[in-house]
């Protein structure tokens, strides 16, 4: 997150993620980050413990990842579209803290989970600041995870892969610098989160202070709006 919130301090006006005709400045998101961040604190996220991410692309979607790494956890991304089982499995594989979803996304997580409808949660009366290391419950390390992606292997059955903190920073310097990106660029997130790939589109613009424009849930099958 140092990435970004270096984008934050030097640039707290500028947009940061558009979605549906909605556009927050890096400011805003900042804010709405730490909000969330402070609120699954305190319900028990912290370094090495998982949160599920269970929504359609979104403001919300990118507003809970950013959240539940800000909070010292890792993100478990799980699709509403996927079968029912697929995603009760991961869920009782993973045991997370909690499930961040919306009403509107409709996903059964099973139950013996807590769900967290983000959505419908009042967070004015929490503090936007920055979230000092002191609030954590823990200490993230390099080696934490940052996120795990559940990916069927070879039986055919979803086996969770945890990706650390360290990993996924060489990637993001790496890439930064390899394709030159800069604050006045535009990147087009239209990747599903189960996919690997979607991360570098989640966190790398706003690690080089560009805007992040975030597909519909089914803009991707449609060139016109991509194009647009």
């Amino acid at each position: 997150m140092d990435g970004f919130d270096a984008r934050v301090a030097a640039d707290r006006d500028a947009v940061a993620i558009s979605f549906e005709g909605v556009s927050l400045t890096y400011g805003e998101f900042d804010m709405r980050v730490n909000r969330l961040a402070r609120y699954l604190v305190g319900i028990g996220v912290g370094p090495e413990s998982l949160v599920g991410l269970a929504m359609r692309r979104s403001l919300d979607l990118v507003v809970g990842m950013y959240a539940i790494v800000r909070a010292g956890g890792a993100y478990v991304p799980l699709d509403p579209d996927h079968p029912v089982e697929r995603i009760a499995h991961i869920v009782e594989t993973a045991d997370p803290v909690a499930v961040l979803t919306r009403a509107v996304d409709g996903v059964d997580v099973g139950a013996g989970v807590r769900v967290v409808d983000v959505s419908g949660l009042d967070l004015s009366g929490v503090s936007g600041s920055a979230v000092s290391v002191s609030e954590l419950g823990g200490v993230v390390r390099p080696q934490s995870p940052a996120y795990v992606i559940f990916t069927s292997g070879s039986t055919g059955r979803p086996k969770g892969v945890a990706v650390s903190h360290e990993a996924i920073v060489n990637q993001l310097v790496w890439m930064a610098e390899f394709y030159g990106l800069t604050a006045e660029d535009v990147y087009l997130q239209k990747t599903a989160t189960t996919f690997d790939v979607s991360l570098w589109g989640y966190f790398l613009p706003l690690r080089s202070g560009g805007r992040l424009v975030v597909a519909t849930a089914d803009g991707h099958r449609d060139p016109v709006y991509v194009a647009e």
